[in-house]
C-alpha cells in the first residue's frame, strides 16, 4: 500500500515532509527548521502558507483517526465457580423445591406431623415424592425393594413396582409408635425391633429436613467456598441413610402386620376348610345315593361350622348382639319342619325355618367365595359389609329359631296367634286390609285382641309372658286388669248373647263399623259398658307392648313375617 506521506533528506540534513497529492514545487515545501519571519516570501504568501499548514495538519489527524485501533468498552467476564454453575442447574431447583415442601409440612403441638387431615396428608406426600426424586437424580445407592415381593396382595397393590414408594401410612405408623394393636377384640403386641426401627425412621425424617436446609443455605451463600462434589456427597449420604431407615422399618412392620392379619383371619380360614370338607362329603354321599343329612360325619362338620360362625359373630356382628350360643340343633329342627310342611304352605314357623336354612347356606356360599382369595377379607372382620350382613341375617333368624322353634311352648304361641289373625282376617274385611298393608292400627288391634282372649283365659299364656304384672293384684296394672275382668263379666251378663257381646268388642277393637241398632239389641243401653271396656283393653294392650318392647316386636315379627 502506498504511503500517505514520504520523508526526504535535504542537502543540509533538514527533514522535509511532502504530502501525497501536493505539488512538489519549492512553493509547496516548508523548512521547519528556519524562522518563518525570515522568509523572503511576501506577507501575502506567508498568510497563504499558514492556511495551508492548518489544512495539512487536519488531514493528518483525519488519516490517523481512521486507522487508529478500537479499544474494548469492558473487561472479559470472570469464569463462574462450581457453586455458581450448580445454582443454575435443574438439580439445584429440585433441591430448592424440596426445601419449600419441607417448610409446608404441618407439625402438631406434640412435634408429630399432621397425617390425619387432607391438607397434612397432601403436604407430606409431596415432600416424600421430592425425596424419591432426589434419590433418582443424584443416583443414590438405595436398598433393594425385593422384600416387597413377599408382601400379601393387599399390600402389594399399594406399591408401584420399580419405585422407592415412600408411603405416608408407613411414616404415620413410625411416628405414632403404638406398641400394640387391637384386632377383633384381641390385643397384638409389636416386637421391640419394630418399635426401635420406627423410632429411627421418624428421627431420620426430622433430621433430613434439617440437612436439606443446611445444604441449600451453603449453596446459596455468596461467599461459599465449598466444592460441589462434597455438597452432593453430603446430600447423597443423608438420602441413603434415610432410605436405609425406611426400609428397615417398612420390612419389619409390614411383616408383623401380615402375621397379625393371618391370625385375625383364622376363623375365616377354619370355616373355609370345613366348607371344603362338607362339600367333599356331599359329593361322595350323592354318588352313593345316600341322604347327606343322615351322615354323622357331615353333621359333625356342620356342628363345627356353626360353632365357628358363632365365634365370628361374636367379634364381627356390630349390627346385632354378637351371640355365639346358637347351635346346630336350631338348623336340624328347622330342616325337620321344612320336610314335614308343604313347600307352598304359608306359615310363620315354616317361613322362619326357611330363613334359618337360607342363612346357613348363605354362609357356605360366602366362604367358598373367600376360598378363592382370602386376602379380600379385611382382618378387622367387622369391616367386611358382606360378612356383617350374613351374620346379621344369621343371628336374627337363628335367635328366633332358638326361641320359637326349639321352645315348643313358644312355638305353640306363635301358631296360636297366627291362626287367630288368619281367622279374624277372613271374618273382618277391615282387619284383612290392615294386615295386607301393615297398617299402624294393626299393631294396636293384635295385642288388644290378645287381651280380649286373656279375659277368656284363652291366650295360651301370651299376655302373662309379656306382662306378668297384670296378674299381680298389688300392682297398679294388676288392679286395672282385675277391674277389667269384672266389667267384662258384667257386660256379658247384661247382654243378650255372650258370643255377640264378645264379637261387638272384636269389631270395635279392629275398627269395623258397628250397627247401632244391633248394638242396642245385644246390650241394653242402660248397661252398655262397651266403650269403657274397650278403653281399658287398649290401655292394657299398650302396657303389654311396652313391658318387653324388643321381645314383643320380635314375637310379632315372627308371626307377621
Amino acid at each position: 500500500m502506498q504511503n500517505q506521506f514520504s520523508e526526504y533528506q535535504s542537502s543540509n540534513n533538514e527533514s522535509i515532509v511532502t504530502f501525497s497529492g501536493s505539488p512538489t514545487s519549492p512553493r509547496s515545501q516548508q523548512n521547519f527548521s528556519g524562522d518563518p519571519l525570515d522568509s523572503s516570501e511576501p506577507e501575502e504568501n506567508s498568510s497563504d502558507n499558514n492556511s495551508s499548514d492548518k489544512e495539512d495538519i487536519m488531514s493528518l489527524e483525519e488519516i490517523s483517526s481512521k486507522h487508529m485501533a478500537l479499544r474494548a468498552s469492558t473487561a472479559p467476564a470472570r469464569p463462574l465457580s462450581d457453586i455458581e454453575e450448580f445454582r443454575r442447574t435443574s438439580d439445584f431447583l429440585l433441591l430448592e423445591h424440596t426445601v419449600i415442601c419441607a417448610s409446608q409440612l404441618i407439625q402438631n403441638q406434640d412435634q408429630k406431623y399432621d397425617l390425619d387431615s387432607e391438607e397434612g396428608q397432601r403436604a407430606c406426600k409431596k415432600f416424600l415424592n421430592q425425596i424419591e426424586r432426589l434419590c433418582e437424580v443424584f443416583k443414590v445407592n438405595c436398598v433393594s425393594r425385593d422384600y416387597r415381593k413377599a408382601f400379601s396382595k393387599a399390600y402389594q397393590v399399594l406399591y408401584k413396582e420399580g419405585t422407592l414408594c415412600f408411603l405416608t401410612e408407613i411414616l404415620d405408623s413410625a411416628q405414632e409408635g403404638f406398641p400394640y394393636l387391637y384386632v377383633n377384640g384381641e390385643k397384638y403386641l409389636f416386637s421391640s425391633e419394630v418399635l426401635d426401627a420406627g423410632s429411627k425412621l421418624f428421627h431420620s425424617f426430622c433430621k433430613i429436613q434439617h440437612i436439606f436446609r443446611e445444604i441449600y443455605n451453603r449453596i446459596c451463600e455468596e461467599t461459599s467456598t465449598g466444592v460441589v462434589g462434597e455438597i452432593i456427597s453430603d446430600l447423597t449420604e443423608a438420602l441413603q441413610d434415610f432410605d436405609t431407615n425406611w426400609v428397615d422399618f417398612e420390612h419389619l412392620y409390614v411383616h408383623e402386620l401380615m402375621v397379625i392379619e393371618t391370625d385375625a383371619r383364622r376363623f375365616i380360614t377354619q370355616a373355609i376348610e370345613l366348607e371344603r370338607e362338607m362339600s367333599l362329603i356331599e359329593v361322595k354321599e350323592k354318588a352313593r345315593g345316600r341322604v347327606t343329612l343322615d351322615s354323622e360325619e357331615f353333621n359333625g362338620l356342620r356342628d363345627k361350622f356353626v360353632t365357628i360362625i358363632g365365634k365370628i359373630n361374636s367379634v364381627a356382628n356390630v349390627e346385632g348382639k354378637g351371640r355365639d350360643d346358637l347351635s346346630l340343633n336350631i338348623l336340624l329342627a328347622a330342616e325337620g319342619i321344612s320336610r314335614r310342611m308343604h313347600p307352598m304352605q304359608s306359615h310363620p314357623i315354616k317361613k322362619l325355618a326357611d330363613k334359618i336354612r337360607q342363612a346357613f347356606t348363605a354362609f357356605r356360599t360366602l366362604f367358598r367365595k373367600y376360598d378363592q382369595n382370602i386376602e379380600v377379607v379385611d382382618p378387622q372382620l367387622k369391616n367386611n359389609p358382606e360378612l356383617v350382613e350374613a351374620l346379621t341375617n344369621f343371628e336374627g333368624s337363628w335367635e328366633r329359631g332358638k326361641e320359637y322353634i326349639l321352645n315348643s311352648k313358644r312355638c305353640n304361641q306363635v301358631v296360636y296367634i297366627y291362626n287367630m289373625i288368619e281367622k279374624h282376617a277372613e271374618k273382618y274385611p277391615t282387619f284383612k286390609e290392615q294386615l295386607e298393608f301393615s297398617d299402624s292400627q294393626l299393631f294396636v288391634s293384635v295385642p288388644s285382641l290378645l287381651v280380649l282372649k286373656c279375659l277368656e283365659d284363652d291366650d295360651k299364656g301370651i299376655c302373662k309372658h309379656f306382662c306378668p304384672l297384670i296378674y299381680e293384684e298389688h300392682e297398679e296394672i294388676g288392679i286395672v286388669f282385675k277391674r277389667l275382668k269384672r266389667s267384662y263379666k258384667l257386660g256379658k251378663l247384661a247382654s243378650s248373647s255372650v258370643q255377640e257381646y264378645a264379637e261387638l268388642l272384636e269389631m270395635m277393637i279392629i275398627g269395623e263399623k258397628v250397627n247401632q241398632k244391633s248394638r242396642t239389641q245385644i246390650i241394653n243401653p242402660k248397661f252398655d259398658n262397651l266403650d269403657h271396656v274397650l278403653t281399658k283393653i287398649t290401655n292394657l294392650s299398650i302396657a303389654i307392648q311396652r313391658n318387653r318392647p324388643s321381645e314383643w316386636n320380635r314375637f310379632l315379627d315372627v308371626v307377621l313375617c
